[in-house]
C-alpha cells in the first residue's frame, strides 16, 4: 500500500489503515496519528489526539440540537 499524498510505500499497520505516512499526515492535519511506546499504555479515549480533525463531541452535538 502507498501513501495517498507522496506515494511512498507504507510499512506501519497504522499508516496503512489511515492511508498516509506519519510525515504526510502531520502536514495535512497538523498532528501525528502515531503513538509512542509510553502512550500505548494509556487508553485511546484518554489520549489528547483521540478525536479526528473536525470531529465534535457528543455534548457539542446535543447543544446544536437544543439551540435549534
Amino acid at each position: 500500500m502507498k501513501c495517498s499524498i507522496c506515494g511512498r510505500k507504507l510499512r506501519n499497520p497504522n499508516s496503512m489503515m489511515l492511508g498516509y505516512g506519519p510525515v504526510c499526515y502531520r502536514r495535512k492535519f497538523g498532528s501525528t496519528p502515531h503513538i509512542g511506546r509510553k502512550a500505548a499504555d494509556v487508553p485511546a479515549w484518554e489520549r489528547p489526539d483521540y478525536n479526528l480533525p473536525g470531529q465534535i463531541s457528543i455534548e457539542e452535538y446535543l447543544q446544536t440540537l437544543s439551540v435549534q
